[in-house]
């Protein structure tokens, strides 16, 4: 019986940390781009997972849900596309200011985000179409 007793604290001691899910959110902001021309990309400052967030503590962490947002001084410009990006250059085009997606699900939720603006067409954009704002909410398990 003592025997038992030593296998299954053993069992349970080396399964204590692969075995326990880590889940939770992160998220990220920075400041936005300016576009003053069409037919041109702008693309934000990467938004990362804080460098003291549990998420850093295992490489096993995945994406269920993204969350994001991005304000604008204006309304949006005609033939305004947007699109919420990887570093692995995972892409995925988002309608309006907010939002949430699963497309990321299942990628490492270690990963950094990139939002791209174009205008299409071809010439000035008067007034300059300045974002204000990127953020970016990463839910994980």
């Amino acid at each position: 019986m003592r025997a038992l007793q030593i296998t299954l604290f053993a069992t349970t001691l080396s399964c204590t940390l692969p075995c326990l899910a880590v889940s939770g959110s992160w998220s990220d902001s920075q400041m936005g781009v300016t576009l003053q021309n069409r037919g041109v990309i702008a693309t934000s400052s990467a938004l990362n997972p804080p460098a003291h967030a549990p998420v850093n503590l295992t490489s096993s962490t995945t994406i269920t849900t993204l969350s994001w947002s991005y304000t604008l001084m204006s309304p949006p410009p005609e033939g305004l596309q947007v699109k919420l990006c990887t570093a692995s250059n995972h892409c995925v085009n988002i309608d309006g200011g907010n939002g949430q997606t699963r497309s990321f699900y299942g990628q490492s939720a270690q990963t950094s985000f990139r939002f791209m603006f174009y205008i299409a067409g071809k010439g000035v954009v008067y007034p300059p179409l300045r974002v204000l704002s990127n953020q970016v909410l990463v839910n994980y398990q």
